[in-house]
């Protein structure tokens, strides 16, 4: 932890975990390390964090989301594989887990079921979150597992996310992060996250996943566009730093 941790907003982020239970200790360590030097500790993650392993497929996601309890998640948005047991399971488990699931291009039957966003509060600063899942789950998941629910692509996507940026700039947020499972991979061209900060404007930072894409690949990928990704299975934590003076 740097020694100019004091004061600092740090946001910590995990996504694809897939199951790698055995480094959530490191991820509760790294937070506890933080908050003892002085910093105000969010922490998120990107999806696809109960599928991948029997240590949490078994219970259908229910450990994953026990695991993410005790180690003190803020946030989480939903990856294509939270539908792996369906619609109605992963309900279920927003409502066991101790932090809100976000996703505001998830309809069912018409209908958002989980909220869009959220406000963080740091002293007197505001953090505003808004997550997204891949539209490309209505092709991955099991047509059965996830009846009446749809999920808005491309340019209603876009709609959708510019939307959130408004609202959250009308609640007085100094920062918005759009936490989202979009990925960089050619094969998601058009609901990409690389497209998405194309086309909408007020996102200061888009944690991603989906792709398993590492910070290097992602810059590679991104360009000067600010988004972040660890890769998967807990190999990396991410840490975005928002200093006391505000950079």
């Amino acid at each position: 932890v740097p020694e100019d941790a004091k004061d600092a907003i740090v946001i910590l982020h995990t996504n694809d975990v897939h199951g790698a239970i055995e480094n959530y200790a490191k991820v509760a360590a790294l937070k506890t390390m933080y908050e003892e030097a002085g910093a105000t500790v969010y922490l998120m993650d990107a999806g696809d964090f109960i599928q991948g392993t029997t240590n949490v497929s078994d219970s259908e996601g229910a450990t994953a989301v026990e695991l993410m309890n005790l180690v003190g998640y803020d946030v989480a948005a939903p990856g294509n594989h939270e539908f792996d047991y369906g619609y109605f399971n992963l309900t279920n488990l927003a409502k066991a887990a101790d932090f809100p699931i976000l996703a505001a291009n998830i309809k069912y039957e018409g209908k958002t079921p989980f909220d869009a966003h959220i406000v963080l509060e740091a002293g007197e600063k505001k953090i505003g979150v808004f997550g997204l899942s891949t539209p490309e789950t209505a092709t991955k998941a099991h047509p059965a597992k996830i009846q009446g629910v749809t999920f808005p692509a491309g340019k209603d996507m876009f709609a959708i996310a510019q939307a959130e940026v408004k609202a959250l700039e009308d609640e007085g947020c100094d920062y918005i992060v759009c936490l989202g499972h979009l990925g960089i991979d050619d094969e998601s061209k058009g609901n990409r996250s690389i497209d998405l900060m194309d086309a909408v404007e007020g996102i200061d930072l888009f944690i991603d996943g989906h792709s398993h894409s590492t910070l290097e690949e992602v810059k590679e990928a991104a360009g000067d566009k600010p988004i972040t990704s660890t890769g998967t299975k807990l190999a990396n934590i991410g840490v975005v730093t928002i200093s006391a003076e505000g950079e």
